[in-house]
Parts: C-alpha cells; sequence; structure tokens
C-alpha cells in the first residue's frame, strides 16, 4: 500500500512540474524575437517558387507564453540554445531544456510557457509563404 501511495504522489508531482495542468494562454507575451535571416528560395529551388526560409532566435522570458498554434503551412525545426521551458501538444506536456531539437510538421498544433524563472533561448527555422 506504501508503495502505490509512494507511487501516486511522484506522478502527481512529476505532472504537476511540466505544467499539464496549466490554463492554454489567450496570446503570446514575455517574447523577445530577432530575425537572423531570411532568404528565397525560389531561386535556389524553382518548385519552392513563393517561399523563404527564416531563422529567428527567440528569447522567452520568464512568464512568458507562446499562445496555441500550428504549422500546418510553415514546417519547422527548433532548437533550444538555453533554458527550459514547457511545451504543450494536446494533452502532453514536456519539459525543452537546452540541447533539445525538433521538427514542427503539418499535424503540429501546440503551445508553449517559460515557468522555469529564468529566459529560454531558441533558434527557429522554418519555411514560410512570401508576404
Amino acid at each position: 500500500m506504501k508503495l502505490i501511495q509512494v507511487m501516486t504522489v511522484a506522478t502527481l508531482l512529476s505532472v504537476s512540474s511540466v505544467g499539464v495542468l496549466a490554463a492554454k494562454p489567450e496570446k503570446t507575451q514575455g517574447i523577445e524575437v530577432t530575425p537572423l535571416e531570411l532568404q528565397a528560395l525560389g531561386a535556389q529551388i524553382s518548385v519552392m517558387d513563393g517561399y523563404d526560409i527564416r531563422a529567428r532566435r527567440l528569447v522567452i522570458n520568464a512568464g512568458g507564453t507562446i499562445s496555441e498554434h500550428s504549422h500546418s503551412d510553415r514546417p519547422g525545426v527548433v532548437y533550444i540554445l538555453e533554458g527550459s521551458m514547457t511545451e504543450h501538444r494536446g494533452d502532453v506536456a514536456r519539459v525543452v531544456k537546452a540541447g533539445d531539437t525538433w521538427h514542427e510538421s503539418l499535424d503540429t498544433v501546440h503551445w508553449m510557457e517559460n515557468t522555469s524563472g529564468k529566459p529560454c533561448v531558441v533558434l527557429a527555422i522554418d519555411l514560410v509563404a512570401q508576404k
């Protein structure tokens, strides 16, 4: 019985530590975005006409949030340079930290929050339609 109680407490602590119970933010806030590079792809690869490859440095400050959004029209790759934050996809939340990387594809719908108390610095590279 004690083992079950300890496991239950451990599970609750791990769930709360990654913010599973957090509420989705209504808006993005506490974010600094620095454009690093933007290059038209059509001149390089003709079938990519109308698209750019974009690199940005994002700082998600302590308490900062990125509201829920989709990547159905802009695939990308993310690399965490410093710090940590929580990424939420549906009912799943995970803490991502310096050195972690992932891709964002057409089925990616997610939101982020930084509850770490320190800034999280991210390199984000994606393909975007030209404006």
